[in-house]
Formats: structure tokens, C-alpha cells, sequence
């Protein structure tokens, strides 16, 4: 007979082999898994948020490539018709027609 499975099944197979041989302690389980692991980085936010004002100030502060990129697109906005428009409202001024 020939069997054709996908990688990932036999993967996941043999994961499940290895956990059956094992005898984990119902203690250490987080949220009912025993075997949990991290997908994304912990030392940097998958994606920049308004939020996170903090983070995104220091790796403005400290990375100069990220800091020439945001200046270059500031002054890209301050000349599009947009960018007028919000500095204008920000200066209190009327809108330019």
C-alpha cells in the first residue's frame, strides 16, 4: 500500500507519539496545554500600535534609520495637500481652500 500524507501531518503525528510517551504532570499545563510555544518575537511588537506611544519613541530615539525614515515621511506629508490641510487645523488657522 502506498500512503500519502502531508509533512505537516506526520509532524503532527509524531508530535503526538512524543506526548503519549511522556507522562506530563496535570499541574504544569497553561490553559489546558501542555505544550505551548511562542510563534512571534517577545522583544518586538509585531505590529506598531497609537498605543504603545513608548516603544515606538525608543526605537525612534535609538535606531537612526527608523528616525531618518519617519523625518523623510513627515516632510513627504508637510507638501501633500493632506498634510497642509493638518497643519493648518493644528495651528488653528482655516483650512486652505
Amino acid at each position: 500500500m502506498n500512503f500519502s500524507y502531508s509533512d505537516s501531518s506526520v509532524r503532527q503525528g509524531r508530535q503526538n507519539q512524543e506526548r503519549a510517551r511522556e507522562t506530563p504532570n496535570t499541574f504544569g499545563t497553561q490553559s489546558g496545554a501542555d505544550d505551548v510555544r511562542q510563534t512571534t518575537r517577545l522583544d518586538k511588537p509585531a505590529q506598531r500600535m497609537a498605543g504603545q506611544v513608548g516603544n515606538r519613541l525608543r526605537e525612534y530615539m535609538t535606531n537612526p534609520e527608523e528616525q531618518a525614515r519617519t523625518d523623510n515621511w513627515m516632510a513627504t506629508f508637510e507638501l501633500s495637500n493632506e498634510g497642509r490641510a493638518f497643519n493648518q487645523a493644528k495651528m488653528g488657522g482655516a483650512p486652505p481652500a
